[in-house]
């Protein structure tokens, strides 16, 4: 092959591919690159040309890959991490230490090992700290100079938090179980889950009795009660949990439905906390 005839993908086009097929849409990929919809348009438009392929098919779901899309969007995702490591170790500056992350462990899956993976690779020589509990032990290990970036969920920030996404609190049970059935309805909780006070007010509110079956220790111990049938529970319901302890109870209207929470960033604000701030910012741009 002659050199004429070499062909080279461009690398800000498959950034833009890769990010319209993880949001589904042109409008929210130019929102999430800072872009206009036009452009990215543009960009794909050429793509296709260049290529002689349709890479994505418009639909009323939105926009999903074509055959050849699925394969190029296999490579792009190799091609853009390749890029990022290389950028990021030849220009990120020489920062090393520590910086101590709290995350409750509902929101461990599946996008903070994305969060990890990136930061370390990009500071190599920082040590991240990870604590994993519930919200509120989270926060007041925040408050107490024992942690330098907490996630949280919360139904409001409290001082110095900040939301960086919106989602909504779902009734939880085990698969093809009937405790959401049985009267009063048997609730499980781990003692300081922030989830406990809104489902007990969601459920006084509809005139709906329940009983506290145990005032559990960690979402592990709920996770297994919940999963034996034992009693229901509510959750963001994270990747980890569809499909394998727990689903997402379909009642109809027999159980009211629960508020909305937010995620809630929080990030020691001095000069001596850098790392965190950047991780912070890690942090944001993934979650959001």
């Amino acid at each position: 092959m002659s050199f004429s005839a070499l062909r080279h993908f461009d690398l800000g086009t498959l950034r833009s591919f890769v990010t319209i097929a993880d949001a589904g849409s042109m409008t929210q990929a130019a929102t999430r690159l800072h872009l206009t919809q036009s452009a990215i348009s543009m960009q794909i438009k050429r793509l296709e040309q260049a290529l002689g392929l349709s890479v994505f098919e418009r639909s009323p779901q939105g926009m999903i890959p074509t055959s050849a899309g699925e394969q190029l969007l296999h490579f792009a995702r190799q091609m853009l991490a390749l890029n990022d490591e290389a950028w990021g170790r030849l220009t990120a500056p020489d920062f090393e230490g520590q910086v101590r992350l709290g995350v409750p462990i509902d929101l461990l899956h599946p996008l903070m090992p994305k969060v990890l993976r990136a930061f370390s690779r990009d500071f190599p020589r920082v040590e991240i700290k990870l604590s994993v509990a519930n919200t509120y032990p989270l926060r007041e290990q925040f408050e107490a100079g024992q942690l330098d970036v907490v996630l949280t969920t919360e139904l409001e920030p409290q001082k110095g938090g900040k939301v960086i996404r919106v989602v909504p609190l779902l009734w939880t049970g085990a698969p093809q179980g009937n405790a959401w059935k049985k009267q009063p309805l048997p609730i499980g909780f781990s003692s300081r889950c922030a989830f406990r006070r809104p489902v007990i007010e969601a459920l006084d509110q509809a005139g709906i009795d329940w009983i506290d079956i145990a005032r559990l220790e960690g979402v592990g111990a709920t996770v297994a009660m919940t999963a034996a049938d034992l009693c229901v529970s509510a959750d963001l319901m994270p990747a980890w949990l569809l499909g394998n302890e727990l689903e997402v109870i379909d009642s109809g209207e027999r159980l009211p439905p629960l508020p909305e929470h937010c995620i809630i960033l929080y990030c020691a604000d001095h000069p001596g906390n850098r790392l965190g701030q950047i991780l912070a910012e890690y942090i944001e741009r993934t979650y959001a």
